[in-house]
């Protein structure tokens, strides 16, 4: 009866770790975001994107000082998150980048002009 109580045991643990490992905690970057772009190594740029949708994809409204408010998207995979907006004058920036935490994104950009940068964020 032992045997068969700690082999139940051991299958328990045993189907308890695959589970908890495969089932990841997904990053949700949905809300109000505080972000600062900076391209070329000199140009910054600060302003706030509210990001609404699921915790896989949805749409990202840009807003900067002096630029319209812009609509972009969004994809997360784990805690890496990718976002496209493209914006008035027809330059799409694209930002790649991961998470540090709940609260914390950063990551590069790239800019159909040619430019390249880093960014980050924060809610």
């Amino acid at each position: 009866m032992k045997k068969k109580l700690m082999i139940l045991l051991i299958a328990a643990l045993f189907v308890a770790m695959i589970f908890s490992t495969g089932c990841k905690k997904k990053f949700d970057i949905t809300g109000v975001w505080s972000f600062t772009f900076t391209y070329d190594s000199s140009h910054v740029y600060s302003g706030s994107v509210t990001i609404s949708g699921d915790k896989a994809s949805g749409s990202a409204i840009f807003s900067i000082s002096d630029w319209p408010m812009t609509a972009g998207t969004y994809t997360v995979s784990d805690k890496n998150a990718t976002l496209s907006v493209t914006w008035s004058n027809g330059n799409t920036t694209t930002l790649m980048g991961s998470s540090t935490d709940d609260n914390n994104m950063n990551g590069t950009l790239t800019e159909t002009s040619g430019s390249t940068g880093t960014w980050m964020a924060f809610r």
